[in-house]
């Protein structure tokens, strides 16, 4: 039951989220895809599952990579490309919060402090991209 409420809040959050149009608008909705998989994780006891969500976690924030290069390179965000960088190294440090220290505690079994982390650590970067990217032309 709770890995099926697990994923129909991850997949209302993704539905519910403002459809935006453009580089930054998709970099946002990805953002927000990738943060909602990670949430998502901190519900799971199952290392099947929770594997899988991480995998699906690692693919969004791949895409958001390659969208995040593709906006730095775009001649028409020229502008925004100091903000841009300002994003990329919050970015740089919340992947690898998720990555060295929130999915390694959830694979230990330490789900309380892996959630700790996510709300104190990563939930304020999180605000800080998605201000940085509300700061830009959409």
């Amino acid at each position: 039951m709770k890995h099926a409420l697990a994923l129909v809040l991850a997949t209302f959050a993704i539905l519910a989220a403002p459809a935006h149009a453009g580089p930054v608008g998709d970099i946002k909705t990805t953002l927000t895809t990738t943060r909602t998989q990670t949430m998502a994780m901190l519900s799971e006891d199952d290392k099947t599952v929770l594997e899988m969500r991480y995998e699906d976690a690692l693919i969004s924030s791949k895409a958001l990579d390659a969208q995040l290069a593709a906006a730095l390179k775009n001649d028409a965000l020229r502008a925004a490309r100091p903000t841009l960088a300002q994003f990329k190294a919050v970015w740089d440090i919340f992947k690898k919060t998720r990555d060295e220290d929130i999915v390694p505690a959830l694979m230990a079994g330490s789900r309380l402090k892996a959630k700790a982390m996510a709300l104190t650590i990563q939930a304020p970067h999180f605000k800080k991209m998605n201000e940085l990217l509300d700061s830009l032309p959409q």
